[in-house]
């Protein structure tokens, strides 16, 4: 059972867990349920794209994330160091994403995966093979609609312990891709708001958006992460020249905002890229805008870690959205618990209906100070909600 709390700042701190023998193989699979598993038990990933060396996997590891990842699997044929990191991936108590060589995935030439697959499929850290980043459709020089259904099949073929993943950025990508996937992941970024005309909204829409057309795809049979934005856009200065707008970090609300929105329409886990382009290579207290995302980032982080009972429980989850708000009923086999995100830039009144439930009261677990505990009656409640609001309620039964 959860205490009635709202997770506070904490400092970076490093822990390194040691581990001592031979290491042992970890089973990892989809199955029919949309949950992935591994060795066995449910698995909600919280992990962060560009994870660096040891180092910062510690400093993630203590931060609450289980998940990690690294683009030298991605841009070296033969990434020499890769042992020596999921060691350390290992030793910190996380997963690894672990990407196959980009250039030959794209022109099918699938020696050096081949060879990376059957060195590594045995090492207790990986938790899929990553086998794109972006992929076009049908598009000169990144034909995914070719190299996908190949290098799925190659992975099939050399390793079945282990699930493949793919990060897509188009509303239609779900459908054309999930027949070459385990893992559906799309990277889609809110900061800034995107131009109305996309689609009605403001942006954090289409977040939900995606985790619909993903699991609609799979018929909530495949497992979908979210890719969250923990970065700007001040880094292509020279390239593209971007507006100021563009050049400012998520702050807190809209942080909370993408990852309970994403949560509450039925993600299996949430990624954020990324690392590299959060710290730049430094965690000094100098870069105080960098320092605060990383606070607010690792707050929701303990959040959700607090909330792993009820994220990994395969009971019946419902899902629906009424103005602008996404919730989601779910219980963890002890408590019910709804998970509430405003998805749009303006304030919202709303119903919310549990299942269940005729009388009673609901208890704010997470969410702003102030937002104070409501009534059930008729079996559904009142809420109003602030702009990007979150909240996440424990229901509790009127007494006898």
């Amino acid at each position: 059972m959860l205490a009635r709390s709202v997770i506070g700042v904490t400092s970076v701190a490093i822990v390194l867990t040691l581990v001592i023998g031979p290491l042992a193989y970890c089973a990892v699979e989809v199955r029919e349920n949309g949950y992935l598993y591994v060795d066995g038990k449910p698995f909600f990933a919280i992990g962060l794209y560009s994870s660096g060396g040891a180092r910062d996997l510690a400093i993630q590891a203590a931060a609450g994330f289980n998940v990690a990842h690294s683009y030298s699997w991605e841009g070296q044929e033969d990434y020499e160091g890769g042992e020596a990191w999921l060691d350390a991936v290992h030793a910190n108590g996380m997963k690894a994403l672990v990407g196959l060589y980009r250039p030959h995935v794209k022109a099918m030439e699938f020696d050096s995966a081949i060879a990376r697959i059957e060195k590594y499929r045995d090492h207790p850290a990986v938790l899929a093979w990553h086998l794109m980043d972006e992929p076009g459709w049908d598009k000169e020089g990144n034909v995914g609609k070719d190299y996908m259904p190949a290098a799925y099949e190659i992975v099939k073929q050399h390793d079945p312990n282990h699930p493949a993943s793919v990060v897509v950025c188009h509303f239609g990508d779900p459908e054309k891709f999930m027949p070459y996937v385990d893992i559906m992941q799309a990277d889609y970024y809110c900061i800034p708001p995107l131009p109305p005309d996309w689609y009605p909204g403001t942006g954090f829409r289409g977040v939900k958006m995606f985790v619909e057309k993903s699991n609609a795809a799979s018929a909530g049979k495949k497992p979908f992460w979210y890719v969250g934005q923990i970065f700007d856009y001040s880094f292509q200065k020279a390239k593209y020249e971007p507006g100021p707008e563009w050049q400012r970090l998520p702050n807190r609300d809209e942080i909370r905002c993408m990852t309970y929105t994403a949560v509450a329409s039925g993600a299996r886990g949430v990624m954020y890229w990324s690392l590299k382009r959060l710290m730049k290579d430094e965690w000094s207290r100098g870069y105080l805008a960098r320092v605060e995302c990383w606070e607010n980032l690792t707050e929701v982080v303990g959040e959700l870690n607090e909330l792993m009972p009820l994220l990994t429980a395969t009971t019946e989850e419902v899902i629906t959205a009424s103005d602008h708000v996404v919730r989601m009923v779910k219980s963890d086999g002890q408590d019910t618990y709804v998970i509430a995100a405003n998805y749009e830039r303006e304030p919202t009144s709303t119903e919310i209906t549990v299942p269940g439930f005729e009388t009673g009261t609901a208890e704010v677990v997470f969410g702003e100070p102030g937002a104070g505990d409501v009534s059930i009656e008729g079996g559904k409640f009142s809420a109003d909600f602030e702009a990007l609001e979150t909240r996440v309620y424990r229901i509790m039964k009127a007494a006898d």
